[in-house]
C-alpha cells in the first residue's frame, strides 16, 4: 500500500471537479458522484431560526463553548439516541466536524504520538494528522473484510506510542457499517488499550438497517471516559456550507477544545447556532426521509451492477456512498489507452461517458473508486447504464503475438517473445 500519511493530500475532488466544470460549460452533461454533498435542504424553520437570530444580533462575542440553545438542543439528540449521560460541561462545537477534529488533535497529542486510523477512510485525517506532528498507522482492511476493522487486525496496531484509533461509522468511503456484535469485538481489544477513542459520527442518520446505528457509547459504556463522540449538521441536515459541528466528550475534553475554541475561532456565530439548534431539536423527519431514498439508490447501483464481472462492491450498510473494487480492469484496452490504475478508469468515465468519480486512491485503496449517490435518482440511474456502458466497452488487451522458433546458432539459446 502507498504511505498513506504522506502520499493522500486531502485534494482528490478538486481535478476531477475542475475537469467536470470544463466539460460541462462545453454543453456537455456529467453525472457528478464525485462529491459527498446531500442533494436535500434543511425546512424552511431552520431559516427562520437563523433569520431571528440576525435581527436579535447584539453584535456580541458569543460563548467560546458554544451557545446556550445549541447546547441544549444537541444534548437534547443525544437524549433521543440513548446517550443521555451528558451534560453541558461536556459539550463544544466547533466549525464543523472538520474542525473539531483538527482541535482535538492539538489539544489531546504530542508530536510524535501515533493514532490508528483504519483504511480505506477519509484523507482529511492525514492532513489533519501531518499539521499536528502525529504519526499515522493505517491497518489496511480490504473487501473481503467488508472494509471493516476486526479485533486481530486492531490488536496488532495498537501499542507503542499509540494514544488513539479514529473510527467513522458508517464510512466514508465505503459505507461500510459497524454492527453492534463488531463493536462489542473491538470494545474488547480496546478496553486493554488505554487510548482514546474518536467516532466520527457524522453519516449516522443514514444506515440501511430497521435499528439506528450502532455506537460503542452504548454497548461499552464502561469505554465513556475514553470515547469522544463528533457530530456535524453538514450531512445530517443538508446543511454543509453552514459549518456547525459539536462533541461530546469527558469534561476535560470539551473544556480543552472551549479554551482553543476562545483562542482561535473566538465562537460559532450566533445565526449558525440558531440554525444549527433548530435543525438538532426540531422535527427530524425531513432528514430521516432522505434515509430511505438513499437505500433505494443503493441498491439500484447494486442491482445494476450485479452484471458487471469486473467489478465487485460489498454492500454498503450506511453514509451515501459506494466503494466498487475495480482491479479487474487493470490492463483492459479502451482504444488504444490501457485502464492500468483506478485513476485511467475515472479519467476515462469523465472523459467519455460524463461520470464523474473519485479515484480510491485518495482513500488508501487505488483498486477502488468511490461513487457517491445522494444525488438525483435519475441522475444515479444515467450514471449506473454509463458506467455499464464503459464496462462493456473495455477490451481484454492483446497479447503479443509468439515469434517463429528460430534455430539455437551456438552459444545463444532459442528466444521467445512473451507479453
Amino acid at each position: 500500500m502507498p504511505d498513506l500519511a504522506t502520499d493522500h493530500r486531502n485534494t482528490p475532488f478538486c481535478p476531477i471537479l475542475e475537469l467536470a466544470g470544463r466539460i460541462q460549460a462545453r454543453g456537455k452533461p456529467v453525472v457528478d458522484f464525485s462529491i459527498g454533498v446531500p442533494n436535500f435542504t434543511p425546512p424552511q424553520r431552520v431559516y427562520d431560526a437563523a433569520i431571528a437570530a440576525i435581527h436579535a444580533d447584539q453584535c456580541r462575542y458569543g460563548p467560546s463553548r458554544g451557545e446556550a440553545g445549541l447546547i441544549a438542543a444537541y444534548l437534547h439528540y443525544l437524549t433521543q439516541l440513548g446517550q443521555d449521560q451528558f451534560g453541558p460541561e461536556s459539550i463544544a462545537v466547533g466549525q464543523g466536524g472538520k474542525h473539531l477534529l483538527y482541535s482535538l488533535f492539538q489539544v489531546l497529542f504530542e508530536p510524535g504520538d501515533t493514532v490508528v486510523i483504519p483504511a480505506p477512510c477519509w484523507p482529511t485525517y492525514f492532513d489533519i494528522a501531518r499539521l499536528s506532528g502525529v504519526a499515522v498507522r493505517t491497518p489496511y482492511c480490504g473487501l473481503q473484510q467488508g472494509y471493516k476493522l476486526d479485533p486481530a487486525t486492531l490488536e496488532a496496531a495498537l501499542g507503542g506510542r499509540v494514544v488513539a484509533l479514529v473510527l467513522n461509522n458508517p464510512s466514508n468511503p465505503t459505507g461500510a457499517l459497524y454492527s453492534r456484535a463488531e463493536l462489542a469485538a473491538l470494545a474488547a481489544v480496546l478496553r486493554r488499550h488505554d487510548v482514546w477513542i474518536i467516532s466520527d459520527d457524522v453519516y449516522q442518520r443514514f444506515v440501511y438497517t430497521d435499528e439506528q446505528c450502532p455506537h460503542l457509547l452504548d454497548i461499552a459504556p464502561d469505554l465513556a471516559p475514553r470515547i469522544i463522540k463528533v457530530d456535524s449538521i453538514s450531512k445530517l441536515y443538508g446543511m454543509p456550507g453552514w459549518r456547525a459541528g459539536l462533541l461530546a466528550a469527558a469534561p476535560e475534553v470539551a473544556e480543552a477544545v472551549t479554551v482553543l475554541n476562545s483562542n482561535s475561532i473566538s465562537n460559532m456565530p450566533p445565526m449558525v447556532a440558531a440554525a444549527a439548534a433548530e435543525a438538532l431539536g426540531g422535527d427530524q423527519g425531513f432528514s430521516q426521509r432522505m434515509t430511505s431514498g438513499y437505500r433505494a439508490r443503493r441498491d439500484l447501483l447494486l442491482t445494476a451492477f450485479d452484471s458487471a464481472p469486473q467489478i465487485r462492491c460489498a454492500r454498503p450498510g450506511g453514509a451515501f456512498y459506494l466503494f466498487p473494487d475495480i482491479s479487474r480492469v487493470f490492463g483492459s484496452m479502451h482504444g488504444t489507452q490501457m485502464i492500468s490504475t483506478d485513476e485511467d478508469l475515472c479519467n476515462l468515465l469523465l472523459d467519455s461517458y460524463g461520470v464523474a468519480a473519485v479515484p480510491g486512491r485518495h482513500f488508501g485503496a487505488p483498486d477502488n473508486i468511490r461513487l457517491s449517490y445522494a444525488i438525483d435518482v435519475d441522475q444515479v440511474r444515467q450514471g449506473a447504464s454509463q458506467i455499464l456502458r464503459c464496462l462493456a466497452e473495455l477490451k481484454e488487451r492483446p497479447k503479443a503475438p509468439r515469434s517463429s522458433p528460430t534455430p539455437p546458432t551456438a552459444g545463444v539459446a532459442a528466444m521467445e517473445t512473451v507479453s
